[in-house]
């Protein structure tokens, strides 16, 4: 006799145990849940639900820039947490409105589910040697990383239209599609080779450099966001007015 009934077929639970991560972004959900945006270590931007998480006894560890130990179940975009294990440590106000856009460009960046582990690597070491002398000229520095390891940062070192060195006595443009073009003294937005020279050298004590590197770097990411807004340059920007 054939069965009425037919075959319902279960998939099964895929759970990740002990997955080094860091939260990115979280935000609320339902009453007491939370939805963390986590950069993890072997599956790079997932997102999981932290059911229950406001009264969790592990709240203070739903912070970012915590190095934790994720373990997570599901088989849909949205995983279920399992558990969180970690220490939290206390962050200068003054470096958190930096580091906040630097989850944003890695939100905003990394593709969903695709591990990027050079760029984890990057991340956690920035995190780990945190401290007062944090900055400028580490922020140009890891946005430089980050667009070199993701292929959108030309190179620097060359004149996009020979192909040879940037000639320190020269000036350049900079293109964010092909790089250093060269262009006359006088020409709008003109660089001098030997600036550029010194901001591939990373000489940061001249403020040229840093002005330079602020300059390109928001080219690029510019560029290669398309239109979409970064909310801490705005944040930044709200501040800065009402000083």
């Amino acid at each position: 006799m054939n069965n009425p009934w037919p075959l319902l077929v279960i998939p099964m639970q895929i759970r990740v145990n002990d997955q080094p991560a860091y939260i990115l972004h979280r935000r609320d959900w339902q009453n007491s849940s939370l939805i963390l945006d986590l950069f993890t270590l072997d599956h790079g931007c997932i997102s999981v639900l932290a059911r229950g998480g406001k009264q969790s006894k592990s709240v203070a560890l739903f912070q970012p820039f915590i190095h934790l130990l994720i373990s997570w179940a599901g088989r849909s975009d949205l995983k279920t947490l399992v558990s969180i294990d970690g220490r939290s440590a206390p962050i200068d106000e003054k470096q958190y409105l930096p580091l906040l856009y630097i989850n944003e460009l890695l939100n905003a960046f990394l593709p969903r589910q695709d591990a990027h582990p050079e760029i984890f690597n990057l991340y956690r070491e920035l995190l780990t040697n945190l401290d007062c002398h944090f900055g400028e000229k580490q922020l140009r520095e890891f946005e430089r990383s980050l667009m070199k390891m993701l292929g959108y940062l030309p190179d620097t070192s060359l004149n996009a239209g020979s192909g040879e060195l940037i000639a320190s006595n020269d000036y350049y443009q900079f293109l964010a599609s092909s790089g250093f073009v060269p262009c006359a003294e006088k020409d709008q937005n003109a660089i001098a080779g030997r600036t550029i020279i010194a901001w591939n050298q990373k000489q940061y004590e001249d403020r040229q450099v840093l002005h330079l590197a602020k300059t390109i770097m928001r080219c690029i990411i510019d560029f290669n966001l398309h239109g979409k807004r970064l909310k801490s340059r705005d944040i930044y920007h709200q501040i800065k007015s009402r000083i």
